[in-house]
């Protein structure tokens, strides 16, 4: 599994989106925050921040790849930067990147299914 962020860059008037994550392990602590510094330290190195490029994280989650059945799935939220607003655009990103994988999400707004209310029963009518 893997922690991932969105981070969208900008430079002249100029924004990209880019998706950036590192393998974990749970509950391992700092995972965002070596995204982050890793995300910036490629900036430098390709001198985008020193060409008055800048970058902020608009959310994230966790993805699942599976290269057996060629499956990535995203789902969950960034526990420091929350959901990113638009999941699907981040489905575009991935397809984009491994046109052979099926790509799937789940909105960070649907609830488990044991977290569901349960239906409630219509009192019959007499």
């Amino acid at each position: 599994m893997f922690k991932y962020l969105l981070i969208q860059l900008e430079r002249e008037g100029q924004a990209k989106a880019i998706v950036r994550g590192v393998n974990y392990q749970a509950y391992r602590e700092g995972l965002e925050e070596q995204i982050v510094l890793e995300a910036e330290q490629e900036l430098r190195d390709s001198s985008f921040l020193d060409q008055g490029g800048g970058f902020e994280v608009t959310g994230g989650g966790s993805i699942t790849l599976n290269p057996y059945y060629e499956t990535i799935t995203l789902f969950g939220a960034s526990q420091g930067y929350g959901a990113e607003g638009n999941r699907e655009a981040v489905a575009k990103l991935l397809e984009a990147a491994y046109p052979e994988y099926k790509v799937n999400w789940f909105s960070p707004d649907e609830p488990k299914k044991e977290d569901r209310a349960p239906e409630q029963e219509s009192p019959e009518k007499s």
